[in-house]
């Protein structure tokens, strides 16, 4: 958080530009304690970033840019999340749907999530968190009486154009204020008009707007999804088979190749071979370089063509294994 010029004390508010995922993705976490998103794969040479948040009594806002939209996982806490596109012609697959235009997403509470964007397409967000009190204090009827759907899963609404137009000026306004005199949002009484007209532009968003109603097969693939990952997560040392994985959750390779592209972006063997990547990754970063074998920790989580590791590694992180390790030197 911004120090207030005038005081030196903790501010509500953040402005950052980045240059690294992973500390794009650790800012973006900010907005919602315990999503701790990470990046999936390389961002390149090129990645730049920024992100503006604020908290507001409980009312977490952020708003948002990637250069290029890399793929991200986070876990949803346990409040309602919306996200939005701000910026025209932009796409988001989350959740087996596509978010753009005048689409606002609610993400499932307490579950994972992976999103991804087309190759080389930016992509510009708005995201606005709450507890569930919050929500329903303000507006009881949109927990389910009016859109006749309970706010407990993924939904996507189809907002009216002025009023996602008026929502995005101001969440836009909010990243400009953050970014050159972040001590106003301190001060009580502007941090007050400013989260309640967010959260009444939301408001009105979400009352004026439709809900769309999912396919039947979008469920039965999110349960096959979360199966598939509890496989994966109980065994994150094997190179397991696609025969071995589809006889784990019952149900044919088609089926669940087709669910992983729908929900996760890419097929299941590529998905068992990156998430043992990032175990790997996250073991380098964690290590002591003098007392750690890049060997033994491929090895370790089932890479025995160490030539085929490597290149594999470098195309997923941009970087070979020994400059990941390396960072703990310094």
């Amino acid at each position: 958080m911004s120090p207030d010029p005038r005081t030196g004390t903790a501010s509500r508010s953040y402005f950052g530009t980045f240059s690294d995922p992973d500390a794009m993705a650790s800012a973006i976490g900010g907005i919602n304690s315990g999503s701790s998103p990470s990046p999936l794969g390389a961002a390149g040479g090129n990645f730049h970033a920024m992100l503006a948040r604020a908290v507001f009594d409980g009312l977490n806002i952020g708003i948002g840019k990637f250069a290029r939209g890399i793929p991200q996982t986070a876990a949803i806490p346990n409040v309602h999340t919306f996200m939005f596109a701000t910026e025209p012609g932009i796409v988001r697959q989350v959740s087996g749907r596509k978010l753009f235009g005048r689409r606002i997403f609610h993400f499932r509470p307490d579950e994972r999530t992976v999103t991804g964007s087309p190759a080389g397409m930016p992509w510009a967000f708005g995201i606005v968190a709450m507890p569930f009190d919050v929500l329903a204090g303000h507006a009881p009827d949109l927990i389910g009486t009016d859109h006749g759907v309970p706010l407990d899963d993924d939904r996507m609404f189809h907002a009216p154009e002025a009023a996602l137009a008026r929502l995005t000026a101001l969440m836009r306004d909010m990243a400009e204020v953050i970014r050159d005199t972040p001590w106003i949002v301190d001060a009580p009484q502007p941090a007050k008009a400013l989260s309640g007209t967010i959260l009444d532009s939301l408001l009105a968003c979400l009352a004026h707007g439709r809900v769309s109603a999912d396919r039947a097969a979008l469920g039965r693939h999110r349960d096959i999804v979360a199966r598939f990952e509890r496989v994966v997560e109980e065994r994150p040392e094997e190179m397991l088979s696609l025969g071995a994985i589809c006889a784990a959750v019952g149900v044919p390779q088609r089926t669940l190749n087709l669910a992983c592209q729908e929900f996760l972006g890419e097929s299941a063997m590529h998905y068992t071979r990156n998430r043992r990547l990032d175990r790997v990754r996250a073991t380098l970063l964690a290590s002591d370089p003098a007392g750690t074998l890049i060997t033994s920790v491929a090895m370790h989580y089932g890479f025995w063509e160490l030539g085929r590791f490597a290149q594999a590694y470098r195309l997923r992180f941009g970087e070979r294994p020994s400059d990941t390790l390396r960072r703990n030197a310094h």
